[in-house]
């Protein structure tokens, strides 16, 4: 167990009833029982959910290993749900400012932090890419996790965002400022300070929902943290034990495996 907020039983019981779910939707997708107009909005629920299973399996204490497959399904349902705008913000009739709301930033954030520790292929990063790409967002945070893969790569354009209005910035401004120094000790500074006041806040996805008595609740984990830590290589050391920082995909040998074939792998 990793997560101090829920027992194991807890979470065996969130995975098997998430993996229920999201077979009959697969089932009633494959089946055309889902309406033309709530397919794009049922696959971004099922592209969440494969991310709260990745929570939920981390906070559990399952290895590496396990979270794979379900990373591969949520970004593929993502890129086929984040299509035509979804997920930007809507201004008015037909205009889009190429920002996501933050929920929607987060989900593609962690998605993209965790292909820093999953040795994802280059084509499953690719995708993540394409997405950002396709949508017109420039986001310096992106950026420098999608350089870390791709060093080559340019950013298009400088980023847009209100720095007085824009609670990414807000939110994220420590950790932003972290892959910006090239003082490592200032850096870990930095993300110390993000993870004590900044990463739990009222916008976070899923916020307060281990008080929650729907059993929504998979953990609170800062995976963003994570990867600029190994990107960066800093020392973690006045940090490790903090609650949100999932420590174990940065120093990967304390990992085992705690169960084998559990609930096994959606495929379609």
């Amino acid at each position: 167990m990793r997560d101090k907020l829920k027992d194991e039983s807890y979470f065996d019981s969130f995975l098997n009833d998430t993996y229920k779910s999201l077979e009959k939707r697969i089932v009633k997708l494959n089946s055309g029982l889902i309406k033309d107009e709530r397919i794009i909005p049922v696959k971004k629920a099922m592209s969440s959910s494969y991310l709260h299973i990745i929570h939920a399996k981390f906070s559990n204490g399952d290895y590496l290993e396990k979270l794979k497959s379900d990373f591969h399904n949520g970004i593929k349902l993502m890129n086929e749900s984040l299509t035509s705008n979804n997920g930007k913000v809507h201004v008015t009739k037909n205009q889009y400012l190429d920002q996501y709301y933050i929920h929607i930033y987060q989900e593609v954030l962690q998605y993209l932090s965790l292909a820093c520790f999953l040795e994802v292929s280059n084509e499953d990063f690719q995708i993540l890419v394409d997405i950002i790409d396709r949508d017109n967002i420039s986001d310096n945070l992106y950026e420098f996790i999608i350089k870390a893969r791709f060093p080559n790569r340019e950013q298009k354009r400088p980023e847009e965002y209100d720095t007085k209005q824009s609670v990414i910035l807000k939110v994220y401004d420590k950790l932003r400022k972290a892959t910006e120094t090239e003082d490592k000790v200032e850096a870990s500074k930095l993300i110390k300070q993000f993870l004590e006041k900044d990463f739990y806040h009222k916008h976070v996805n899923l916020y307060n929902s281990h008080k929650s008595k729907a059993d929504i609740y998979c953990g609170y984990w800062s995976f963003e943290a994570a990867a600029v830590v190994k990107i960066m290589g800093l020392d973690d050391s006045s940090f490790i034990d903090n609650q949100y920082y999932p420590k174990d995909l940065v120093h990967q040998t304390a990992l085992t495996s705690k169960k084998k074939g559990l609930f096994g792998r959606l495929r379609f």
